[in-house]
């Protein structure tokens, strides 16, 4: 229990007794400890629900109720908060959430039901607590505040954010990726292909697919589209190393690539495609074979993926891929270049499972670095911070160009595109046939 208002005030009173009669003033204090006492002993505290979702977006808001029951036949006056992970933010707004860091009050009617609640925004992904909740119930008479705890812990899986992420960026892929998949189409040349439209040639397309007969109509060279080939194998493969863990804004980078791969395994859906799932930095994390995509089991998977600031392993990683998918499969690495030593490493396995798989690599890059590189330099400080800027952003493109003569898809992506472009490039290699 805790001394109400009316308890203070009362032995605030009584020191005057002093003056007089110390035994007079400690027989008062005595006897005011004691009715506050007594009145904290009668006063029964409400009970507590809450209600919360079991799953939220990273950087979204999320609603929590509580419903508070006043079991007696009087009217309650309870100050309430409860218990939140550092990374879980009340938002402050029109309830007065700023209100729950030190106690809403509520006033609670005889033998009824008050239902409050207040919005809250998770600042990083995973699995994040929710502890209990706690109470404050004022005494009849007013001299105690009684203390109660209820416990209603619960885990609250926060995934990657894909919504945030599509607001104000473009639909191109989008739209691409909701064309209907169709009928399977092979590899080889010569076997059954269900032909679809001609387009103009672009830089890149396999010249077997070149229709000569309408490319001397036109007199430009022409291309035939095929439907998109179904049940192909894509395996994605997330960099959890210290590249990854850098913060770009308000979030990881890796946070980007996981909201990038969510959304690809929801539209491999579609085609009919099976995903599967490699998590790694100096060792191997995860690993899932090849399925039917199933996105609720993928974004728990997700979830719980957690950077550490170690060097990835990417010759252990891939080699480990090599063996686990023996079909040819389209390898998605989400990563980043800047260190030559651990970029070295990247191209030559890539470059080595580039025999049996066809790797994509998606480079989500920091435009902080880049705006670094092409500030103005105002001191002698600035201009060392500039020079290393350049360098790092000289040697990523380096290492991009070195990937792509080495046979490498590469996705070069701003953070905040990497979702757009990832799933406009796996429409794109559908759409060729390039797997």
């Amino acid at each position: 229990m805790v001394p109400g208002g009316r308890t203070l005030w009362l032995l605030g009173l009584t020191s005057f007794v002093f003056l007089f009669s110390a035994a007079g003033a400690l027989a008062a204090d005595a006897v005011i400890l004691l009715l506050a006492w007594i009145d904290g002993r009668r006063t029964r505290p409400p009970s507590v629900s809450r209600t919360v979702p079991r799953i939220a977006a990273l950087g979204e808001i999320t609603e929590v109720g509580l419903d508070v029951v006043n079991p007696t036949n009087r009217r309650l006056s309870v100050l309430l908060t409860d218990d939140l992970d550092p990374s879980l933010r009340r938002v402050p707004g029109r309830d007065g959430n700023e209100a729950w860091e030190r106690g809403v009050r509520l006033e609670i009617p005889p033998a009824s039901v008050v239902h409050t609640r207040y919005r809250m925004r998770p600042r990083t992904r995973g699995f994040l607590a929710m502890g209990a909740t706690h109470l404050r119930t004022r005494s009849p008479w007013g001299f105690a505040w009684r203390r109660s705890t209820v416990d209603a812990a619960h885990t609250l899986q926060v995934q990657p954010g894909i919504r945030s992420l599509l607001r104000d960026r473009s639909g191109h892929a989008l739209r691409r990726g909701l064309r209907t998949a169709g009928s399977r189409r092979s590899r080889q040349w010569g076997d059954g292909r269900e032909f679809e439209s001609l387009r103009d040639y672009a830089e890149g397309d396999d010249p077997r697919i070149v229709d000569w007969k309408a490319s001397a109509r036109r007199q430009r060279f022409v291309v035939r589209n095929y439907e998109a080939e179904r049940s192909q194998n894509v395996v994605l493969a997330i960099d959890a190393g210290r590249h990854m863990r850098e913060r770009l804004g308000d979030r990881e980078r890796v946070d980007f690539a996981l909201a990038a791969g969510m959304m690809l395994a929801n539209r491999a859906q579609s085609f009919g495609d099976h995903v599967g799932t490699v998590v790694f930095d100096d060792e191997i994390r995860h690993l899932s074979p090849p399925r039917r995509s199933d996105p609720a089991a993928l974004a728990r998977i997700f979830a719980g993926v957690e950077t550490r600031p170690v060097e990835p392993n990417y010759p252990l990683a891939l080699a480990t891929l090599s063996r686990t998918f023996r079909k040819r499969s389209l390898v998605i690495l989400f990563c980043d270049v800047i260190d030559e030593a651990v970029s070295k490493a990247l191209v030559t396995s890539l470059a080595r499972i580039g025999r049996a798989h066809l790797p994509l690599a998606v480079a989500i890059r920091n435009p902080a670095l880049e705006v670094a590189a092409t500030q103005p330099a105002a001191d002698e400080a600035a201009v060392f911070h500039r020079a290393a800027a350049e360098e790092l952003v000289q040697s990523r493109a380096t290492t991009l160009q070195v990937m792509r003569q080495s046979g490498i898809l590469v996705v070069d992506t701003p953070p905040g595109d990497a979702l757009v472009r990832t799933l406009d490039k796996y429409v794109e290699i559908k759409e060729r046939g390039l797997l």
